[in-house]
């Protein structure tokens, strides 16, 4: 069991995001199989993204409704396989979608928008890991100093950003700034020290890029950045801070609307 635990990446102190592994792995390749075993032409999906030609090579890009942009979740899905994926619903707004739906007289017009991994079934993380493996265990929360300020039930629960739950009362805001799995630590800390402007990444560049923008959480907004190809991924050294980077979390490189690159983050830095 104990094998099994640091095995998981959040049991080695990393925020890895299920849906961008998912989609980038074993779901496409599967469904790409079933495609062709039935001799279908292309699959088709309700995802929200384009597929656009840039120098003569498919790339993946951004939907136009940018509230339901999921190019992020697919950045990992290899560009050789688009030629064989359609995304009809990536030229129109999902207020459309559901009209259309209305129309139809489908059920999926009403149907409540998920904000969790589809194999939650809209309860949390922390209580899916608990039962799979990641056994809560105290440890101590300490200030950027070192020094013992409270205490907390596993590193595992915790994630660089994180504000709730810290359980600490302070006269400013603390988050979580980093987690140490072989001590069971949470480093906690103001906002300002979550700042980043060094990111590196295991992952590739789609093509030659120079000038990128980086979006390093889902729900984080896009940093202009200079991206340098290193031998097992990338480097970015961005313009501004980003905060509540997150080792194994993706790194999405953008020219424009079009996904250039991605990766899984391995560390981060202030410089």
């Amino acid at each position: 069991m104990q094998s099994s635990r640091r095995s998981c990446g959040y049991g080695r102190g990393d925020t890895p995001n299920p849906c961008v592994r998912c989609n980038g792995g074993f779901r496409f390749a599967e469904l790409l199989a079933f495609t062709r075993r039935i001799g279908a032409a292309r699959l088709a999906t309700g995802h929200y993204a384009r597929i656009v030609e840039r120098d003569g090579r498919l790339l993946l890009a951004r939907a136009l409704d940018e509230q339901k942009d999921q190019s992020y979740m697919l950045a990992r899905l290899e560009p050789r396989l688009l030629s064989r994926v359609w995304f009809p619903l990536g030229d129109q707004r999902k207020e459309e979608t559901r009209l259309e739906a209305a129309r139809a007289g489908l059920a999926a017009a009403r149907r409540p928008e998920s904000q969790e991994a589809c194999f939650l079934a809209g309860g949390d993380y922390r209580s899916f890991l608990a039962r799979n493996g990641l056994e809560s265990q105290s440890g101590p929360l300490v200030d950027t100093g070192g020094a013992v300020i409270g205490m907390h039930s596993g590193h595992w629960a915790f994630t660089p950003g994180q504000r709730r739950g810290l359980g600490i009362a302070a006269p400013e805001p603390l988050y979580a700034l980093e987690t140490d799995a072989r001590t069971n630590t949470v480093v906690i800390g103001p906002r300002a020290a979550l700042a980043r402007t060094q990111v590196s990444a295991r992952g590739r560049l789609f093509v030659p890029a120079v000038r990128v923008e980086a979006k390093l959480r889902y729900r984080s907004p896009a940093v202009p950045a200079a991206v340098e190809p290193t031998p097992r991924g990338f480097r970015l050294a961005l313009d501004e801070p980003a905060y509540g980077v997150a080792r194994g979390q993706a790194a999405v490189l953008y020219d424009g609307d079009v996904v250039v690159g991605s990766g899984l983050v391995t560390s981060s830095a202030t410089v």
